[in-house]
């Protein structure tokens, strides 16, 4: 069982689910990637404005936060065989995640837990 709390997020992609843990690092390794706010991407997307690349680059340090040892290679097909529709949805899915970070969560005592 996930607890957005934690940053833990379950996302399917094609047969296989992933047990991921977001945190800062996640974050950073996703901007470091796009070259760029992942903020602005989220604005973006908004018009269904995001590319294979862009898809990847948010991809592979989640799914790595699994567990799981990915190579951008090993993303791109894990992405064409759950098909492109349904992993944009997983990365508004994600993107949707980080930016809503701690709402729901005041007053727990342990502030920066998540991001």
């Amino acid at each position: 069982m996930t607890n957005p709390k934690r940053g833990e997020l379950k996302l399917k992609l094609g047969e296989k689910s992933y047990d991921c843990k977001l945190n800062m690092d996640v974050l950073v390794r996703i901007e470091q990637n796009l070259g760029g706010s992942l903020l602005r991407l989220a604005n973006k997307m908004q018009e269904a404005d995001i590319s294979g690349l862009q898809m990847v680059s948010i991809l592979t340090p989640v799914l790595r936060s699994s567990g799981e040892d990915l190579k951008d290679s090993d993303v791109k097909r894990i992405i064409w065989d759950a098909g492109v529709t349904s992993t944009i949805t997983t990365c508004a899915e994600i993107i949707a995640f980080i930016v809503g970070g701690n709402e729901g969560d005041e007053g727990n005592g342990k502030s920066g837990d998540n991001l």
